[in-house]
């Protein structure tokens, strides 16, 4: 079934906008229509199109459903700036496996420059969503200082240092945690004093194999192994 996400849902659903285009336009939508809409409160909401205007469509709820695709854990990734359009591939990817936040940060080897595209951010999350079932879209922060990342830590349970030069160091101990941070360099990886700052701040260094992962290849590898080892 089609999935819509509205941004708030009481007894009945107003497509519009890009939402509204899709289902008129795309979908060939006509009243009658069942669709499943989401706003990111953790609910499913089946519902059937009964009125279609020129530039919206409403539809009553039927029926509302807890999500069962969304992960109970709360994991953010510390990401440092990569380059080009990484970030949305990583946006994409991140959401498909239950991350619920990414933050980018600066650092010493960082080449790009923060980005403001948070509405194109914004809307790759949704999509994702709709593709993955997921009802609570990822959401991605605005860029942060190297030195504020190493603040936020405090704010987890426990947080893994993904570190290119780390001979040791798992995620055995993942299980045991809801409030999860991961740390992963851009490109360019981290300086010695950087790494030695992560760690003062009370993160814990793993190694992610053998081989030198790219930017973007690294956090997926790492959520992977999170979600594998929590079974979500």
């Amino acid at each position: 079934m089609r999935r819509f996400f509205i941004e708030s849902i009481l007894d009945n659903v107003i497509l519009k906008g890009d939402e509204f285009e899709h289902f008129k336009k795309v979908l060939r939508g006509k009243i009658g229509d069942k669709i499943t809409c989401f706003c990111g409160d953790g609910k499913e909401y089946l519902c059937e199109v009964d009125k279609i205007e020129n530039n919206y469509a409403n539809a009553k709820v039927l029926e509302i459903k807890n999500s069962d695709k969304d992960s109970s854990l709360n994991v953010t990734v510390f990401v440092g700036i990569p380059k080009g359009d990484k970030m949305e591939f990583l946006i994409q990817k991140l959401s498909e496996l239950g991350v619920s936040k990414i933050i980018p940060f600066e650092s010493s080897f960082t080449i790009a420059k923060p980005k403001n595209k948070q509405d194109r951010y914004k809307k790759i999350a949704i999509e994702a969503c709709k593709q993955c079932g997921r009802t609570i879209p990822l959401k991605v922060l605005d860029c942060v200082s190297f030195k504020e990342m190493l603040k936020s830590l405090k704010d987890y349970d426990i947080s893994y240092f993904a570190y290119e030069q780390a001979y040791g160091g798992n995620f055995d101990d993942v299980k045991n945690h809801k409030n999860i941070a991961l740390i992963v360099g851009s490109e360019g990886g981290f300086s010695e004093e950087e790494s030695k700052l992560i760690l003062e701040a009370g993160a814990k260094i793993v190694s992610l194999g053998k081989r030198i992962l790219r930017c973007e290849t690294a956090p997926i590898y790492a959520v992977s192994v999170i979600d594998y080892l929590t079974k979500n």
